[in-house]
């Protein structure tokens, strides 16, 4: 279904198979499209973390911009089929090696002659974007952009102490035992439910902080990046309200895990300039995010990391 927003650009709800899933992708379309972006959110969330029903967010500004915009829910998330239950087997290796490859390959249908193509990432979907490059160093994607990603957290304050060590590392823990998947909505600390193994895999990493090894293949991502020659230019954003989910001191030590010195990062703060201290979520929901720091965002994907915003 296409639905006309303003004549600036068309909305298209559509799915694509993989596997015996159908992942939901929502595509905002321009009307004369520049380039391309892949948005892929978090653990416990789904695409609607960068667009609203009345469609606000990150991706329809930047398809107002003349990008081509695809938002897909991953496997069992939002729209897509079928939703997390206990018979959910998917892990963290099916969304990098299967889901994420699947959304590029659908983009570069659209364009066969080829197309620039940018992934803008929040929270742990930066993770994911980061293994597969980190496998697939032939890939060329042109700039990234990731809002509040860190891949394991080294604070030790109280606040991260009990609502990530106890909670989601224990009593989640427990509950995913009982439920036979990550029940994230049931225990209202998520916006979507997680299969057992993806948390499972997810806890690994986050907890630790030397190491960056796939459970699945015991493929090793930090080694991939002393490797690598090619690691697209990363925009890294974070908020002053980000109290452990992405902290600017994590995120910085996830930039220099990759080690691409084309890489930058911006804290948003009123104390920088921005427009308010944002959190885990407001980052790309904010009203004032559209004046503040999206224009930053469109101007890296623009010049591609080349002139700094």
């Amino acid at each position: 279904m296409n639905t006309t927003i303003d004549k600036q650009f068309t909305s298209e709800d559509k799915y694509i198979a993989v596997g015996e899933d159908q992942l939901y992708v929502k595509r905002y379309i321009p009307s004369t499209p520049k380039e391309a972006i892949l948005m892929v959110h978090g653990s416990i969330e789904g695409g609607r973390i960068f667009y609203s029903l009345n469609d606000k967010g990150i991706a329809p500004y930047l398809a107002a911009q003349g990008f081509d915009v695809f938002v897909p829910d991953f496997r069992g998330r939002g729209k897509s089929r079928p939703l997390v239950s206990r018979n959910s087997k998917s892990r963290q290796i099916d969304a990098i090696e299967e889901e994420i490859p699947a959304i590029i390959t659908e983009i570069k249908q659209y364009y066969p002659e080829g197309i620039s193509i940018h992934i803008i990432a929040h929270s742990w979907g930066g993770v994911w974007t980061l293994a597969h490059l980190a496998r697939h160093p032939e890939l060329n994607i042109a700039s990234m952009c990731f809002f509040a990603t860190k891949r394991s957290i080294s604070l030790k304050t109280f606040k991260k102490r009990f609502e990530v060590d106890f909670i989601w590392r224990y009593v989640a823990g427990l509950a995913t035992k009982i439920f036979g998947y990550f029940p994230a909505k049931e225990m209202r600390i998520g916006q979507e439910n997680e299969p057992k193994g993806v948390y499972e895999d997810c806890k690994k990493w986050v907890f630790d902080l030397d190491n960056w090894v796939d459970p699945s293949d015991n493929f090793n991502y930090l080694n991939a990046f002393k490797r690598a020659s090619h690691i697209p230019p990363t925009l890294y954003l974070t908020g002053k309200r980000e109290y452990y989910l992405g902290h600017k001191y994590d995120v910085i030590r996830l930039m220099k895990e990759v080690g691409n010195k084309k890489d930058k990062f911006i804290y948003l703060a009123k104390e920088t300039g921005h427009a308010k201290d944002y959190d885990h979520i407001n980052i790309c929901t904010a009203k004032e995010a559209v004046t503040d720091h999206f224009p930053i965002i469109r101007d890296w994907l623009i010049n591609k990391g080349n002139k700094r915003a």
